[in-house]
């Protein structure tokens, strides 16, 4: 079956999440992707976290599909140079060191793009360059310093870290995109070009109603826990058994389709909440006062009476909820797939439903330097080169897989 990215050529030396996670998904559509990886010790997140499926890391799975891995010691010449021959033969080079880092090992933009001019080289960092290039920049620090965590928390309380990578999500969506559009230019210029994406401008392009509302008002604005911010209702509510979202949304009838729903109509005609603006004004007694309610029916019959009157309704699912929610089994949303030594594993299917090329996980993780000789093999080295690398250090080979079912 023919797919969109059918010959189209990665090579990844990224590490962690923001980058592999981005070259991970594009393999789904038929991307070509060389892991490019320390000899020794592989990307970091083969150690990163406690969690193992066999014997490899849970993250590391999470973040590398559908790849090809070669195990180099960047620190030698010889891995160097065998980076630059994979380089003339991709289409893409990924990196996300610290800006100034790839330039100082001998693989920098302009190296490369003197090897390949049709190379689309893309930088992945916390901030990019600038004033801030050298500082370390993890998940954590960079929803810290984008606004993000300003705005997550209770009313009063301390900021909140998201509990999701966001900030490493949003640099994988953007370094996607860069990679698309980059490829799209260049059938245009004929050339490719060097591409900055900073994990902290990707999270602040979140920001888009908040910073909506700052910009009209010049008001800070407040941490609200689970109440949306420009809109009353639209909260997490307490159940009886667990937690929910419910609130109106667009032209005025919501807000009575809601009341019918919680069987209060005498709130629509109270000139507390008449119409939005008045409603966001006095959230602090509507949400107590629809929470008093909630709390008297399960999730499942608030379900029942917010979906007869089609009001915005969510249960807030568990992940083990979410995992046999029906709508997720129906849509086929997870996959499992075999690891030669981590055995089955659970994998999130392709999110972006082609009718005409769909997307599918083209294989498992790789182990380190699972590909080494391959890859070595496919830009001329020869069988007596590549013993030679192996012997010297420069580059590592996986050990071979276990027979399948030992």
């Amino acid at each position: 079956m023919v797919k969109p990215l059918d010959g189209l050529k990665i090579l990844d030396l990224s590490r962690h999440m923001s980058g592999p996670y981005a070259s991970a998904l594009l393999t789904d559509y038929g991307a070509q992707v060389i892991k490019v990886e320390s000899a020794g010790s592989g990307d970091p997140s083969r150690q990163t976290g406690s969690a193992m499926q066999g014997d490899q890391n849970a993250l590391y799975l999470m973040w590398n599909r559908g790849k090809r891995s070669i195990a180099l010691d960047l620190r030698k010449p010889e891995g160097v140079e065998a980076v630059r021959k994979l380089a003339m033969e991709s289409d893409v080079f990924l990196e996300n060191y610290r800006p100034g880092v790839a330039e100082k090992i001998g693989l920098g933009y302009e190296t490369l793009h003197k090897l390949n001019p049709r190379l689309i080289y893309i930088s992945v960092s916390g901030f990019g360059e600038g004033m801030l290039e050298d500082w370390p920049a993890t998940d954590p620090v960079v929803q810290a310093m984008s606004g993000v965590m300003s705005l997550t928390g209770e009313l009063g309380g301390p900021p909140l870290l998201i509990g999701v990578p966001i900030a490493d999500f949003a640099g994988a969506m953007q370094a996607i995109q860069a990679m698309l559009i980059g490829v799209l230019a260049r059938e245009k210029t004929g050339e490719g070009q060097h591409i900055e994406v900073s994990m902290m401008q990707a999270l602040m392009a979140s920001l888009t109603t908040r910073l909506a509302m700052y910009w009209a008002t010049g008001e800070e604005p407040q941490r609200l826990g689970g109440s949306h911010s420009a809109v009353a209702p639209y909260n997490v509510f307490a159940t009886k058994d667990g937690y929910m979202v419910a609130g109106v949304w667009g032209a005025g009838e919501n807000w009575p389709k809601f009341c019918a729903a919680i069987d209060r109509p005498d709130l629509v005609e109270d000139p507390r909440f008449i119409n939005n603006v008045e409603r966001v004004k006095h959230r602090d007694i509507l949400n107590p006062l629809i929470e008093s309610i909630t709390v008297t029916r399960t999730t499942a019959e608030w379900e029942t009476l917010f979906r007869a009157q089609h009001v915005l309704f969510g249960p807030v699912l568990s992940l083990k909820e979410l995992m046999v929610h029906p709508h997720v089994l129906q849509k086929g949303m997870v996959k499992k797939i075999m690891h030669p030594t981590a055995g089955e594993i659970s994998m999130l299917a392709p999110t972006l439903l082609l009718s005409d090329t769909p997307g599918e996980i083209a294989g498992p993780p790789p182990r380190l330097g699972e590909h080494t000789e391959a890859i070595l093999a496919e830009v001329g080295y020869s069988s007596e080169s590549i013993a030679a690398l192996v012997s010297s250090g420069v580059a590592e080979v996986a050990p071979p897989a276990p027979p399948a079912g030992s």
